[in-house]
This record gives structure tokens, C-alpha cells and sequence, in this order.
């Protein structure tokens, strides 16, 4: 039992630098992901990393072959700020995400930037920290009105980022509901649209005035979202009761049923 035990306390240490190796990750700009030992290099104008495979000789990559890397859980993204592109740490995700840099000649990530998804970034201002955070944040008025009445303030920074980012997606959710609405409104008036079509060309027959209005009411109602009065779709079927539009009829019902 004790030679058992000896053994697997040999075997961990054996491989304890493996997983210490596999704590730390490199995603390149190709995706790929390699684990290793990180060793950020970011002294200089080129700012690099390099990684140690497990058993493997060192890789050094150049900041734009690197789509983000990660040292004790802490990620770092390439990312072009104030004094061009360099390495900032990532503290909080999303639509506008948050991270902190170094400084001009300063070896500590005491800089905080803000970046959103569509590339507009700011460097957090410290003296008209108000004003510029209302004009960075002016796509969510709610979150700017806050700032402006003091509600939230730079103390607030992590809170204000996670507002926006509430703000936006709900935003997002509602036009894409409102995308789905009008695909589906506009599905139903395709339909209407080729019933229409086909009474028009048809000569002259009794009641065919009297269908092309109601099919006009209905599109009305199919465009605001009304409900459509069944007495209306009564009268028009006993007005296009002929089989000449039978499939026309039948799909465009399909459609309000």
C-alpha cells in the first residue's frame, strides 16, 4: 500500500508541470489553440509572446499573430489603443467590453480602455470623465441620462459597462423581433399580393369588385397587425367561390387561420 502511494505521489510530480503548462493557453490569429507556459515580451514598440509547449522549444509570436492569450485565468487581447496596438487585459466582456493597458513607460496595466464591438474605443477620461462617457454611451440614453445625473460615476465603471451592455442586447432583441414580425407580415401579404394579382387579370365577373376591396381591407389589417373580422373572410370567399382561384384562396386563408 505505502510502495502504492509512493508511486502516485512520483507520478504527480512527474506531471505537475504539465498541468501547470495547461493552465496558461495561446489562441493564434488562425485559431489555434496551443497550451504552454506564457511569457508576455512587452518591452519595445513590438510587443510579442512567447509560449513553451510542454517538452517543446520556445515559439515567440508578433502581436498580430495572436488572437488572445491567457495566464492564470487572466486573458490578454490584441487591441489598438491610445498609442497604437498593444496587449490589454481583458476585465469585462461584451458588446462594450472593458480592459486595462500599460501606460506609456509604465511596466503596471494602470490604463483603462473601453471598446465596443463596432470599433469605437475610448481611453476612460479622468478629467471630463462625464461628458465623455455620455457621448461614448449617447446610443443608450438611459445609461447616459444615469451619468448625467450622477447615478453612476467612475466608481461605477464596471456598473456602467454592464448597463450599457443590458441596453443593447435588449435593444438587439427587440428589432429582431420586430424583424421577425415584418417577415412574417410580409409573407401573409405575398400570398394577398398573388390572390390580388389573379382577380385583376381575370374578365370581369360579378362580385370581383367587391373581392378586390376586401382583399385590400385585409392587407390593411395584416400590415397594422389588426385582426381580421371573419364576416370579411366569409364575404370573400362567397365572392371568389369559382375553382379558377381556388389554390390562390386557400393559401392566402392559410395565412390568418
Amino acid at each position: 500500500m505505502r510502495s502504492a502511494l509512493v508511486h502516485i505521489f512520483m507520478l504527480c510530480l512527474v506531471l505537475s508541470p504539465f498541468y501547470s503548462f495547461a493552465q496558461d493557453f495561446l489562441v493564434t490569429a488562425k485559431g489555434d489553440t496551443i497550451q504552454g507556459e506564457i511569457k508576455p515580451l512587452l518591452y519595445g514598440v513590438d510587443k510579442k509572446v512567447q509560449i513553451t509547449e510542454p517538452g517543446k522549444k520556445k515559439t515567440i509570436y508578433s502581436l498580430f499573430q495572436v488572437k488572445s492569450f491567457s495566464i492564470k485565468g487572466e486573458t490578454y487581447q490584441p487591441v489598438k489603443g491610445p498609442a497604437g496596438y498593444t496587449f490589454m487585459k481583458l476585465i469585462k466582456p461584451g458588446y462594450l467590453s472593458l480592459y486595462t493597458f500599460q501606460s506609456e513607460n509604465q511596466a503596471n496595466f494602470d490604463g483603462t480602455y473601453l471598446l465596443k464591438k463596432d470599433g469605437q474605443g475610448m481611453e476612460l477620461p479622468n478629467l471630463s470623465f462625464k461628458k465623455g462617457m455620455k457621448k461614448f454611451l449617447g446610443d443608450c440614453q438611459a445609461v447616459a441620462d444615469k451619468i448625467e445625473q450622477d447615478e453612476l460615476n467612475k466608481k461605477d465603471l464596471e456598473k456602467i459597462v454592464d448597463e450599457y451592455n443590458s441596453c443593447i442586447q435588449n435593444r438587439t432583441a427587440d428589432h429582431e423581433k420586430i424583424i421577425a414580425k415584418t417577415t412574417e407580415q410580409t409573407k401573409s401579404m405575398t400570398v394577398w399580393d398573388v390572390l390580388e394579382e389573379k382577380i385583376k387579370t381575370q374578365s370581369d365577373f360579378e362580385g370581383k369588385n367587391n373581392a378586390l376591396e376586401m382583399i385590400a381591407e385585409i392587407k390593411s389589417k395584416i400590415a397594422t397587425s389588426q385582426k381580421i373580422p371573419n364576416f370579411l373572410l366569409e364575404g370573400l370567399k362567397s365572392s371568389l367561390n369559382g375553382d379558377v382561384f381556388k389554390t390562390e384562396l386557400e393559401n392566402a386563408l392559410k395565412e390568418v387561420n
